[in-house]
């Protein structure tokens, strides 16, 4: 018999496995929605990156995104664009793990992207005037996202 407890996505709206990673991916789903004003009709868990329309053609063939935060018009070609996607991991996050999920993002382009685990969550955007990713030790808002991103 399996032993292990379930936890409620309220993005897939079942049942999943407490797993330590998912334990993550719950608590800041949760958060997300809750606290910090994700619209939860934005929100996709475990997204094919190749389903994203401007992705198709397997560059990304198989990999899965655990959190993808769309927003609408904060694209000229896209009506929904990734704002944000998010990594869950069960382990100590390091330059190394945040480094994949970068290269991740050279693909899909999230205009934030983040790395979570119990204990920490690293957010990052691409800065254009630097040319590089600027980092802060939480979760910003979606509200203070939508209006960073309008004042470039």
């Amino acid at each position: 018999m399996n032993s292990l407890k379930k936890l409620f996505d309220p993005i897939r709206e079942c049942f999943v496995e407490a797993l330590p990673e998912e334990i993550v991916r719950q608590k800041l789903l949760n958060k997300m929605i809750l606290e910090l004003g994700f619209p939860k009709g934005l929100i996709a868990v475990e997204k094919e990156l190749d389903t994203l329309p401007y992705l198709q053609g397997g560059v990304l063939n198989k990999r899965r995104a655990d959190i993808i935060c769309f927003a609408k018009n904060i694209h000229p070609k896209h009506e929904l664009y990734p704002l944000l996607m998010i990594e869950c991991k069960a382990v100590k996050i390091t330059k190394e793990t945040l480094n994949q999920l970068k290269g991740y993002n050279h693909f899909v382009k999230a205009l934030f992207i983040s790395m979570a685990n119990d204990e920490e969550i690293k957010t990052l955007w691409y800065n254009a005037k630097n040319k590089n990713y600027d980092m802060v030790d939480f979760l910003p808002s979606f509200h203070e996202m939508i209006k960073s991103i309008e004042k470039q």
